[in-house]
């Protein structure tokens, strides 16, 4: 009987809600009893929304970087890598720095952005397929109270950076959205999706603004930027969302073998990518650099085998002749293919 009268509580609970979310012009607060069986006593207090304070700005001066941009490449490239980069130069009004940078560069160049993290100033997150405009603009979250429940309205973690840049004109703010493609785009960001163009930006010629379902009001401030992150042997380039490619710029990120400094492995990479991208026909399916990046010789059995050999079998859809095929990249070492074993096909250091 108690689970009976718990499944109705949520039942109508969840179409009471949805009722609430149609109401555009309300703020407001429900708040459920969990032990009673109906919802005859449920409350909802109305209040008019307070809007938020849209003001006035000058449009935006600096523009050595786009508002909205996605970086995309091949797994191990080092895209989100490169938002710690991407992040401070726009901040600090910058170019990119293309060039490669010491250790101890970079430990400082971390350490400069997690301060900003701190100061709310960067903010990162993360696209799944579950993610949904409550977490990212503003949506209803549960509040247990003892025996009762209170719904109340909260901001996401859009929506909090972008008043927080509202308010402070003079300083650049970031989102950096990690695995962008993987998230549904128009479930997301809903009416942001307009609001989010360069001309549309709080400050610019053609300045807009939106009420959310709540009715709190929202713009976009020309000193917010967005930076995405996209796998592209995940999901093609092509098959983006047109509304998305429409409204960033896509900085693509190659493989460099520059960056790795053992002669060997780098031939390795080179000679791997050279198949991958004949064979293919596509550079969305090629190795990144990162996996080898402080690694030397004697580590590319560990490499190979846990890495690189399976995404070799994503990529040619386990055909097996294909993978040893491109394996051949690592003739002149040390190794070589291991035939001994039953399961997928791995490499070993060479008999002797």
């Amino acid at each position: 009987m108690a689970n009976e009268a718990g499944n109705k509580i949520n039942k109508e609970i969840d179409e009471r809600l949805r009722k609430i979310m149609e109401q555009r012009n309300i703020h407001n607060e429900v708040v459920v009893n969990a032990g009673e069986d109906s919802l005859d006593d449920v409350s909802i207090n109305e209040g008019e929304a307070e809007d938020n304070m849209l003001i006035e700005r000058s449009p935006r001066v600096q523009k050595i970087h786009p508002l909205n941009q996605i970086i995309y490449g091949a797994p191990g490239t080092g895209k989100t890598h490169s938002t710690v980069e991407y992040a401070l130069a726009i901040i600090e009004n910058r170019e990119i720095e293309k060039n490669q940078i010491s250790d101890e560069e970079r430990r400082e160049k971390i350490k400069q952005y997690e301060q900003y993290i701190k100061k709310e100033q960067v903010v990162f997150t993360t696209f799944h397929q579950s993610y949904g405009y409550e977490e990212f603009v503003q949506g209803i979250r549960p509040e247990p109270a003892g025996e009762k429940v209170s719904f109340k309205i909260a901001d996401g973690i859009f929506k909090k950076i972008a008043d927080k840049a509202m308010l402070d004109e003079s300083n650049n703010y970031v989102i950096i959205i990690d695995e962008i493609n993987r998230g549904n785009i128009s479930k997301i960001f809903g009416e942001l999706i307009t609001l989010v163009e360069e001309d549309k930006r709080w400050g610019e010629l053609n300045q807009m603004s939106a009420t959310l379902p709540f009715g709190d009001k929202l713009a976009v401030p020309n000193n917010l930027y967005i930076i995405g992150t996209m796998n592209s042997a995940d999901k093609s380039i092509s098959l983006i969302d047109a509304a998305l490619r429409r409204r960033f710029d896509f900085v693509e990120m190659a493989p460099n073998p520059e960056m790795v400094k053992d002669s060997e492995l780098r031939n390795v990479l080179v000679n791997l990518n050279k198949y991958l991208r004949k064979e293919l026909r596509s550079t969305d399916l090629l190795i990144g650099h990162s996996y080898f990046i402080g690694k030397n010789i004697s580590q590319l059995g560990k490499i190979m085998n846990r890495n690189i050999i399976p995404l070799l079998y994503e990529y040619f859809y386990d055909d097996e002749a294909k993978v040893k095929k491109a394996l051949e990249c690592i003739d002149g070492t040390r190794f070589e293919i291991d035939n001994r074993v039953l399961g997928r096909v791995c490499i070993k250091i060479k008999d002797n």
